[in-house]
């Protein structure tokens, strides 16, 4: 786009190219774009689309007609019939899709479809090894500055209960490596190790720890395996 509108710039126009069109839409018709959502597949290899379709206008239970509409890029526009649609699948994410990651954010006027940040993306994770007398709102929050933005807080079972691990929902960059534990110092100085746990976790690679590939598509992987062994740090096969 700022190519195109520097270019543009550099153009003379004649008298018949300035003549202005104006748009006849109707005010509600642009209104309706508040209830689009802007995704991504965020993998190396894309499953097949129109399964990956029909599959979540299954799941989603909307009140209104879904549709998907590809665009550049891997870029899919996903057209809700509603405002109430978009949030409540918004706040059910992640959804994917043949363990795929499908990153979604909402539809801006006027945005270039190269400025979403498709890389952020809100997953659940759990941290264990966390005392009970640290299983509090502000130990989640300091948690949340260490790790990336933190979305929602949930440590209680169905029943109300306390459970064994501190439950977050984080916004994080899904092209860095997954982090694997956090580590809590006391106000007496003393150390504490949190082991995270992420759950309904996308495809991701158990050498470089990066979601959206695998380790047999994993680029420094071939690069470094051939100057010594694989050593798997994030899982096993």
């Amino acid at each position: 786009m700022e190519e195109i509108n520097e270019l543009l710039g550099r153009f003379t126009f004649s008298e018949e190219e300035s003549v202005q069109v104006v748009s006849t839409m109707e005010g509600d018709r642009i209104q309706s774009c508040e209830s689009w959502v802007v995704g991504r597949i965020m993998a190396t290899e894309t499953p097949n689309r129109e399964e990956m379709y029909r599959v979540f206008k299954s799941l989603w239970f909307t009140k209104g007609e879904v549709d998907f509409v590809a665009l550049k890029n891997g870029v899919i526009i996903v057209k809700f019939g509603c405002l109430e649609d978009r949030s409540c699948i918004l706040n059910l994410t992640p959804w994917l899709f043949d363990r795929c990651l499908f990153s979604m954010l909402p539809f801006e006027n006027g945005k270039d479809l190269e400025s979403y940040e498709f890389r952020m993306a809100s997953l659940w994770l759990r941290i264990y090894n966390i005392p009970l007398e640290f299983m509090n709102r502000h130990t989640a929050l300091d948690i949340g500055n260490a790790i990336g933005e933190l979305v929602a807080i949930n440590w209680k079972d169905q029943f109300g209960g306390w459970t064994k691990f501190m439950r977050l929902k984080f916004k994080i960059d899904v092209i860095k490596p997954l982090r694997r534990i956090v580590k809590l110092v006391n106000k007496d100085g003393s150390e504490m190790t949190g082991l995270i746990k992420y759950e309904r976790l996308p495809d991701f690679c158990y050498f470089c720890g990066i979601i959206g590939h695998t380790l047999k598509t994993c680029t420094i992987n071939m690069a470094e395996s051939e100057m010594k062994g694989i050593h798997l740090k994030f899982g096993s096969c």
